[in-house]
């Protein structure tokens, strides 16, 4: 085997390059992490996220708010809009460094359950902060109302 220059590759050469091209094809392709533009939001824990190439629906991992014709429903939904309606998020699959890992499914029915972030800013302890989600600590182990139990999902 020879490079592009017209150089002969080494033995150790040949098998560190088919090792790299096992390992490359072995592993799957799969993003944990997510970045664009919130499109729509559905609730006030769910919403679509949208880059160049596709929009995906995001699941607010380790929070509830209410749905749709429960008390509450609006102004969750309201609050979450106005956090990140139109602008840049980030969001990281469970299973890769979030609060829910362990206790929460990377997906759940057709959304993919993330923590976000607006810039560095936590969107589900910001939601559960102000009073429009509950921290649901069976999903979040308690980490969005660690500095007060009146923000926890009733049980």
């Amino acid at each position: 085997m020879r490079t592009s220059s017209g150089a002969k590759l080494s033995l150790y050469e040949r098998g560190l390059l088919a090792a790299i091209v096992a390992l490359l094809i072995a592993t799957p392709a799969s993003a944990t992490e997510y970045t664009g533009r919130v499109d729509r939001v559905v609730d006030g824990d769910t919403f679509w996220l949208c880059d160049a190439n596709a929009c995906r629906k995001m699941r607010l991992c380790g929070i509830n708010a209410p749905e749709r014709g429960e008390v509450g429903f609006r102004r969750a939904t309201a609050a979450l809009k106005v956090i990140v309606l139109t602008k840049e998020v980030r969001c990281v699959q469970v299973g890769n460094g979030t609060p829910c890992d362990g206790r929460s499914r990377p997906t759940h029915r057709d959304r993919i359950v993330a923590q976000c972030f607006l810039v560095e800013i936590d969107i589900a302890e910001l939601m559960v902060r102000r009073g429009s989600a509950c921290d649901w600590v069976k999903y979040s182990g308690g980490y969005y109302s660690k500095d007060s139990a009146r923000r926890r999902c009733p049980q």
